[in-house]
């Protein structure tokens, strides 16, 4: 008998969960345009926020934050909106670090910039990113006419795909804060030219200015000569010019103001730029020789000043000229009369001071010496001739001019090519060291040809050799000169120590006078060109000096815009003797001295910025690294063994030497293309290599035993050896989350806190900041304080 109940229960039951079926079906269809939950709490895109002033290039970073979840994505298609009114993309490079993604995570990067105010980004990895992480920076430059403020930088919109659905994800907004702009003070170098005649001709000096940084909003200069051979006779120049003329004592001032109130001032200009022309008549019985026109006394505001539109001075140089008399007088002098210069007293009122006729002076004397441009390859190969043209004055300083012409670098280049060489060098015989000063000219058209040949030019003397890269003198566009001046005598040189020794720079590194000592003899190097880097070799003269003596000279700079700074540079034969050089890289001229350091404990191997800040959250770029390195570490190799040529080199040549230094030594190294990225951010995984390669180099290298807790950021990650190694050592070390971040770009306040503990630089706590964007709590205070003082 069949079991009706049992088969009652059955059917009843399936009735039951077909109606649980249809009710579940229902609502998975109301509710199937709801989005698949990831996590708890979203992932977001993280701007970041940055500041500069108009016209400074800033990086807005980028940045996922998984805010934990375990959300994973390959592919990201994210806009931003900004304020076109303040920023602007730079062009060719407004996304940057791509490189780093491109080397580490086989990323391929898009951009539009289609709508003004937007741009889209689209990044595709191969790997999929599941952990909080930098992706990209955005390159803006802060337009010249933004106002001071903040202007935001936002998520327009943004999707990641996981596999398939984009996940629609938020933003957290990031700004660009606009820093008022401080004028920085001007600098200028006048330059008084030269011209020569003879007795009662009129010749025409021109004053200039040279590398002029601001416009000029007046200025006012007083000039002596020697009246018994040179009277004016007329000054011309931009209207509202004056000038008054003593003939009798041998005094000129000229001064000008911009008379539209600062709205037409003589514009700013690299190169030579004419403020006023001076026409002399020379004396019917001016005998032969060299006659100065030269400033009185440039120092004293009332005898030279230079100021902006708003009234502000300005940092100056002061060249002085000459007329040089050729021929016999027409009107013979007695030779029982002997002819002095007078003295070029104040300019009054134009009447006679009273007193004495003034006279002529001595005859001064010129001589040509043939001068040799070798091969640099061997000095005994004459390429081609120069001359000097060796002047002693009535007062038996000796100067010398040498002018390489157009013809004379042609030939040279000829015979420089077919030796194979690309090196001339001028080497500026002074055998009796009775030279006071050198005037090198080099005209536009020689410039031009050594640049486009490439070749390199060495300008060497016994007080200071400059060795100018093809680089250097390209597109100059107008004869540039060199005007090299060594301080020999004792009231002057004691005068440059004085000076130096009460400098703040020289008390922060010893508070011990003892401590501190001139070596040599100071060098003042003028010149019309500017940001182009020139090395300059000046000569050790002490024989007196130990190797570890030799070790710690430094070089004090007092450049001509008012900065000052100590550079360590590096020790090297001078001019190819046997005698010690000092060897460094400038991109500005100014005084320049040797100094020796006993009591130092350490050299400032970093510097802040010309407005008082340190920027210790700025990004370190690989070529910055590479200057830290060459600074703070021992090369250990011969440089000019591995000089080793990057294809991006040119964007970087400032720093050719430091990049040659640190890929010598196996610190830092190119890609497998050729290049050296110097541009990009070194991101904390890259800075960790390079601590494990120094590490290794020295003799207590870390243990390659793991470290505890092994960083969560770190698994199959391509530098987790390096890592850690360097984290064993104690250099580096993960966040308190655990994470070690190895993508995540060094700032300047990390690469020197942990340079400073690779080479065990104690941390300075000194009570005051040396910048103003580095309070005594910041968390690096100690660290940039020694990293940035001897």
């Amino acid at each position: 008998m069949p079991n009706n109940k049992g088969h009652f229960i059955s059917v009843k039951s399936k009735r039951f969960m077909k109606a649980l079926l249809a009710v579940l079906l229902l609502v998975s269809m109301s509710f199937s345009w709801l989005p698949q939950a990831h996590a708890s709490v979203d992932p977001v895109i993280h701007i970041g926020e940055v500041s500069g002033k108009p016209g400074d290039i800033v990086e807005v970073p980028v940045s996922y934050d998984s805010k934990g979840s375990e959300f994973s994505f390959y592919h990201s298609e994210l806009s931003f909106a900004y304020d076109s009114a303040v920023l602007e993309l730079v062009e060719g490079d407004k996304v940057v670090n791509r490189q780093a993604y491109e080397n580490y995570q086989g990323v391929s990067l898009t951009e539009d910039t289609s709508a003004p105010g937007y741009i889209s980004v689209i990044m595709t990895t191969q790997n999929f990113i599941q952990e909080s992480t930098a992706l990209y920076s955005l390159h803006f430059k802060i337009k010249e006419s933004a106002a001071i403020g903040q202007s935001s930088v936002a998520l327009h919109a943004g999707a990641l795909v996981e596999e398939f659905d984009p996940f629609q994800v938020t933003g957290e907004n990031g700004q660009v804060t606009v820093l008022a702009d401080v004028k920085p003070v001007g600098s200028v170098v006048v330059y008084i030219g030269s011209e020569e005649g003879k007795a009662g001709d009129k010749v025409t000096l021109t004053v200039d200015t040279v590398a002029l940084s601001q416009p000029i909003g007046s200025y006012g200069v007083r000039l002596k000569f020697n009246p018994a051979a040179l009277q004016v006779t007329d000054v011309t120049g931009s209207p509202g010019i004056r000038h008054h003329a003593n003939n009798e004592t041998g005094s000129l001032i000229v001064g000008w103001s911009d008379e539209n109130g600062g709205l037409s001032p003589i514009p700013a200009f690299e190169t030579y730029q004419t403020l006023f022309k001076i026409e002399f008549t020379i004396s019917s019985n001016a005998v032969a020789g060299e006659y100065p026109v030269e400033f009185v006394n440039e120092t004293l505001l009332e005898h030279f000043t230079v100021t902006d539109t708003d009234g502000i001075e300005m940092h100056k140089q002061a060249i002085s000229g000459d007329i040089t008399v050729v021929g016999e007088p027409t009107t013979p002098t007695t030779p029982t009369t002997p002819t002095t210069p007078s003295n070029p007293g104040s300019s009054g009122s134009g009447s006679s001071s009273g007193g004495s006729t003034p006279t002529s002076p001595s005859a001064s004397t010129s001589e040509k010496i043939t001068l040799n441009v070798t091969n640099e390859r061997n000095a005994n190969v004459v390429v081609s001739t120069t001359i000097i043209e060796r002047t002693t004055g009535a007062d038996g300083r000796k100067k010398d001019v040498v002018n390489l012409t157009a013809e004379q670098t042609s030939r040279a280049i000829e015979s420089l090519k077919k030796a194979g060489s690309n090196i001339a060098r001028i080497m500026i015989p002074d055998e009796k060291d009775e030279v006071s000063e050198l005037n090198v000219k080099l005209p536009a058209k020689s410039t031009s040809l050594m640049a486009d040949e490439k070749m390199n030019l060495y300008i060497e003397t016994d007080n200071a050799s400059l060795q100018l890269p093809a680089n250097s003198l390209k597109g100059l566009g107008s004869d540039i000169f060199f005007h090299l001046v060594p301080i020999k005598d004792a009231a002057g040189r004691e005068a440059v120590e004085q000076r130096i020794q009460k400098d703040p720079l020289i008390i922060k590194a010893s508070t011990d006078p003892a401590d501190f000592r001139l070596v040599g003899r100071p060098m003042t190097i003028e010149t019309n060109i500017s940001s182009r880097p020139v090395m300059v070799v000046l000569p050790v003269r002490d024989k007196n000096l130990t190797q570890k003596e030799l070790d710690k000279l430094q070089v004090f700079i007092e450049h001509s815009d008012g900065t000052k700074e100590l550079v360590k540079g590096k020790i090297v034969k001078f001019n190819g003797t046997d005698q010690p050089g000092i060897e460094f890289e400038v991109t500005k001229f100014s005084t320049f001295s040797i100094i020796l350091m006993n009591g130092g404990q350490s050299s400032a191997y970093i510097q802040g910025f010309a407005d008082g800040t340190f920027r210790p959250n700025q990004a370190v770029q690989r070529a910055e690294m590479a200057a830290l390195l060459s600074r703070i570490l021992p090369s250990g190799s011969d440089e000019a063994a591995h000089n080793r040529s990057y294809r991006d080199m040119p964007v970087a040549e400032w720093a050719r030497e430091a990049i040659t230094k640190a890929t010598a030594a196996g610190y830092m190294r190119g890609d497998a293309a050729g290049d050296f990225m110097p541009g990009r951010s070194i991101t904390r995984a890259e800075m960790a290599v390079i601590i494990e390669r120094i590490l290794k180099t020295q003799e207590a290298t870390a243990e390659t035993t793991a470290v505890p807790n092994e960083a969560a950021d770190l698994t199959q990650h391509w530098a987790r050896e390096a890592v850690q190694r360097v984290l064993a050592a104690g250099i580096m070390s993960v966040s308190q989350d655990g994470a070690f971040r190895p993508n995540d770009a060094v700032t300047r306040a990390e690469a020197v806190t942990l340079l400073n503990r690779l080479v065990h630089i104690e941390p300075d706590l000194s009570s005051t900041s040396m910048w103003k964007d580095v309070s005594v709590g910041h968390w690096a205070h100690g660290a940039i304080q020694a990293a940035s003082q001897n």
